[in-house]
């Protein structure tokens, strides 16, 4: 191994590329830790408890309680419902309503009709209207 004098031109660019592989090392050793420390954890404005209803007169369905997470009493909320398979893929979905006012922190029942049971059931909000804001 060659020795370079420290203020030489061969010192000079050895200490660049030492430099440039040392922070490609940190790089790649702390990048991600702090893009997942960074990443923001996205949640909606609604949670949802649902199962599929045991005992219903009119066939396969979902039941269950829409939370609301806003600061609006809402009204009018329409969901959909997926049937999701094992492979995780949409079967089937359909639609359904709220029922009554969800007041703001509050919860709501409701029971949506489905065309087949399914592994699992995903459901959404459609649409809303706000009726006012309240405190949660």
């Amino acid at each position: 191994m060659k020795a370079f004098w420290p203020g030489s031109a061969a010192g000079r660019q050895t200490m660049v590329r030492y430099s440039l592989v040392l922070g490609l090392l940190i790089t790649g050793l702390f990048g991600p830790i702090v893009a997942a420390a960074e990443t923001p954890v996205v949640r909606g404005p609604f949670r949802f408890e649902l199962e599929e209803a045991m005992s219903s007169h009119r066939g396969p369905a979902v039941e269950g309680y829409l939370h609301n997470d806003l600061p609006w009493r809402i009204t009018n909320v329409r969901l959909r419902v997926e049937s999701v398979d094992p492979a995780g893929r949409v079967t089937g979905q359909a639609a359904g309503w709220v029922l009554g006012d969800v007041a703001a922190g509050g919860r709501a029942y409701f029971f949506v009709p489905v065309s087949s049971p399914a592994a699992t059931y995903r459901a959404t909000v459609e649409s809303f209207d706000k009726i006012s804001r309240e405190a949660p």
